[in-house]
């Protein structure tokens, strides 16, 4: 039964005075907005003409989502028996007296509840996505204190003045894509998806984990689309590699291989493996036919190759880089191939485009999570445990840690960007967060709403003792998982949390999800003061393997 009903008149504590309107705390977990409309029927020139923090008023509910917690008030529609003249003043002389010493913890609270409501009602109205930061304990007034910094960070990058500004092509990519290039993929996507059953993707990094990531989301693991996927040059491992190579013997397949300069050591190696069985089954004509390559413009050993050998060819922009490339060639044809809708993607990263323009804190939620992450980092996190509960996610997880990863962590800086799939994984690791030292603080990727589901039913004989679920649905058990997680997390385990928070995983939504998380990675990463765009550390491995392996040159 939902704690509060529309029309039931309630009383709460004033929290929060802005321009707009006043936040309310009504309980512990629950918040209220009266937004200035509904504080009188008179004209309302400023809201703390009429109510100021810490009164005590009486309103009455006029929408309640339960989901959420969430409560909007009106002080004017109260009946003649209510008038809105209760509003008291929470002034005692008691209070008045309350010492320094108590005031302090008190108002670190309020200024961290705040911070949570705040931001979640201004994001819930019209957003794919909600950012709730009301379990992250972050206090308001540090929050406050990098506007301008945030400010400063948001104009270079826009005016192509920040560190590696070579490389922030993808930060305008949703408003000016190419549609003639999108056209030409779906186009081929199609063509290919009535001729071939399998397509092998040959990237490592940014050259297949944000087609993984998408595909995946989207279609799920054991999707039964007619097209096969398969990924090869993400790995030297030989075991793997034969066992899809065997595969492939069997299979009526066509190649997109992806690599800026065709010279990076695992992908370049499965080309060849996949280019000589290519040869030994169609010859050289049909093998030519069966492989599209997408690289540089101009340069590099797959561009050199691809021009020798008639390869199709797709176009990496000079201006991105590989972990930022996913809504580039590098991710849309693949996720073409999957029959994915790329349009519907491209839309959805304009819109968070469109969203995320301004750099006013209180409403760009990229902003506030990098901030929130910045702030996590200097009080002495270690780790970012990025936590999803659906399988499908994994492998969005896995680009997250990438994007994050290479991007921040340089110069002895950076938070750690670890994944875990509950709630498969407190079966083990959950009980490291739950009792564990406190090196991390965990990131929810919630989905409200699945792309299927299972309805519960009672069964006659209740040996299992489930039939308590029945009328329920799998999903419903799973937030509910969620929800009682993060409360143990967060009240009994310490263990502070950012909720990231979308309504369904669709196309649309996965754009915007995309968009909104490379702009996060870039502010994190100039909130450090280093270059988003290299990865220096990187090298080290590659010239030790050559060395050991004897190359010469």
């Amino acid at each position: 039964m939902a704690k509060y009903s529309i029309g039931q008149v309630i009383k709460g504590e004033i929290i929060g005075v802005q321009p707009y309107g006043a936040f309310v705390k009504l309980d512990h977990n629950t918040s209220g907005l009266i937004h200035i409309s509904e504080i009188s029927d008179k004209f309302v020139r400023s809201v703390e003409d009429f109510i100021k923090l810490g009164d005590i008023v009486t309103a009455i509910v006029i929408e309640y989502d339960e989901k959420l917690n969430q409560a909007k008030l009106s002080l004017k529609r109260l009946t003649p028996s209510e008038p809105s003249t209760q509003l008291k003043r929470n002034n005692t002389v008691a209070k008045r007296k309350r010492t320094i010493e108590e005031k302090i913890p008190l108002f670190t609270q309020l200024n961290d509840y705040m911070l949570g409501v705040l931001i979640k009602l201004r994001n819930e109205e019209g957003k794919l996505i909600n950012l709730d930061l009301k379990y992250a304990r972050i206090n308001s007034n540090e929050f406050n204190k990098y506007q301008a910094k945030i400010t400063e960070i948001h104009t270079k990058m826009h005016n192509k003045t920040a560190l590696g500004n070579d490389y922030l092509g993808w930060l305008d990519l949703p408003n000016n894509y190419n549609e003639r290039d999108v056209h030409a993929i779906v186009t081929l996507a199609n063509e290919l998806r009535t001729k071939y059953d399998t397509l092998v993707i040959i990237g490592i990094g940014g050259s297949y984990l944000g087609a993984r990531a998408v595909i995946e989301a989207i279609n799920g693991i054991n999707n039964v689309d007619k097209m096969k996927i398969v990924y090869l040059g993400n790995t030297f491992s030989s075991t793997y590699t034969y066992q899809v190579l065997e595969q492939l013997k069997k299979a009526n397949f066509v190649v997109n291989v992806i690599s800026k300069s065709g010279t990076t050591t695992e992908p370049a190696l499965a080309f060849r493996l996949v280019k000589a069985l290519l040869l030994e089954k169609y010859g050289a004509d049909e093998a030519g036919r069966r492989i599209i390559a997408t690289t540089d413009k101009d340069r590099g050993v797959l561009k050199n190759m691809a021009s020798k050998e008639g390869y199709q060819t797709f176009v990496i922009p000079d201006d991105v880089g590989g972990r930022y490339s996913v809504l580039t060639p590098v991710g849309l044809l693949p996720i073409a191939m999957a029959n994915i809708n790329v349009n519907q993607l491209l839309l959805g990263a304009k819109k968070a485009y469109q969203d995320l323009l301004e750099p006013n804190l209180a409403k760009n939620m990229a902003y506030q999570y990098a901030l929130t992450r910045y702030l996590k980092y200097t009080q002495g996190y270690k780790v970012e445990l990025v936590v999803s509960y659906e399988p499908h996610l994994v492998m969005l997880s896995e680009w997250f840690k990438q994007l994050f990863g290479e991007s921040e962590g340089k110069g002895g800086k950076g938070l750690f960007p670890a994944s875990v799939n509950f709630s498969t994984d407190l079966h083990s690791l959950g009980q490291f967060v739950q009792d564990g030292s406190k090196i991390l603080f965990e990131t929810i990727i919630k989905v409200n709403s699945p792309r299927l589901d299972i309805k519960l039913q009672a069964q006659a004989t209740d040996y299992d003792e489930l039939n308590y679920l029945a009328g329920k649905t799998l999903n419903q058990v799973n937030l509910k998982a969620l929800e009682g997680t993060l409360q143990a997390h967060y009240n009994e385990g310490k263990v502070d949390n950012v909720v990231l928070e979308l309504n369904s995983l669709d196309a649309y939504s996965l754009g915007y999800l995309l968009y909104f998380l490379m702009k996060t990675c870039a502010m994190s990463a100039y909130l450090l003061e280093v270059n988003p765009f290299d990865q220096p550390g990187v090298e080290i491995y590659k010239k030790n393997m050559f060395k050991l392996l004897g190359k010469t040159k």
